[in-house]
């Protein structure tokens, strides 16, 4: 629990520090959440997910002035955080005796599966979360609710100008963005997983 609660105070740091104060147009909320999720599985990966939701209320509500009350239109993309907690969950399955040979003997033999592994979750997280977020932006412009533009709105209004339905614009518009997000959650999250892994072993041997 300590560590879900950490790990979602370092996903609400990271965003604050991407989107806020370097103003660099990726997502990148979620390393924590897969670390967690490499880490300890499928339960602690949803409840740091969470969690993260909360700290990013905190964050947008007190640090970057968004009104309270339309908070909720962040925070129901968590589905597409749920949706990815679930790809890294079922896709570690399969890689996980390429894992356990590598923490059981790390070494360049061991490792070399590890990154086509995490290429390919990266590439199937990416069609995932760009899907399921295309979908929740459809709905609403369905209902007409405005919410600030994410990093995707310019690509998105270029693909509207050429006659691309709202649905295809806003899942092809968020590729680009998430293949480069999603390679940074996923490579990023196995890392910080390992890292995991050593400070447990620390602490059981002291």
């Amino acid at each position: 629990m300590i560590l879900c609660i950490v790990s979602a105070f370092g996903n609400a740091a990271f965003r604050y520090f991407i989107n806020g104060m370097a103003n660099i147009p990726l997502y990148v909320d979620t390393v924590f959440t897969a670390a967690m999720c490499f880490y300890a599985g499928l339960v602690p990966g949803l409840l740091t997910a969470v969690l993260s939701s909360v700290f990013f209320s905190l964050v947008y509500v007190f640090l970057q002035g968004f009104p309270a009350q339309n908070v909720w239109m962040v925070n129901v993309f968590i589905i597409c955080v749920i949706l990815e907690v679930l790809t890294v969950w079922l896709y570690r399955k399969k890689m996980k005796p390429s894992e356990t040979a590598f923490l059981e003997n790390p070494c360049i033999d061991s490792f070399i599966n590890i990154p086509i592994h995490l290429l390919i979750l990266a590439f199937i997280a990416c069609l995932t979360v760009s899907i399921a977020g295309g979908i929740i932006d459809s709905v609403f412009n369905h209902f007409n609710i405005i919410r600030s533009p994410g990093p995707n709105a310019n690509f998105k209004m270029v693909l509207l100008r050429n006659d691309v339905t709202y649905l295809a614009a806003a899942i092809l518009s968020r590729i680009p963005i998430n293949i480069v997000d999603r390679f940074i959650v996923v490579f990023g999250g196995f890392g910080i997983s390992i890292l995991y892994r050593k400070i447990a072993k620390m602490g059981v041997t002291h």
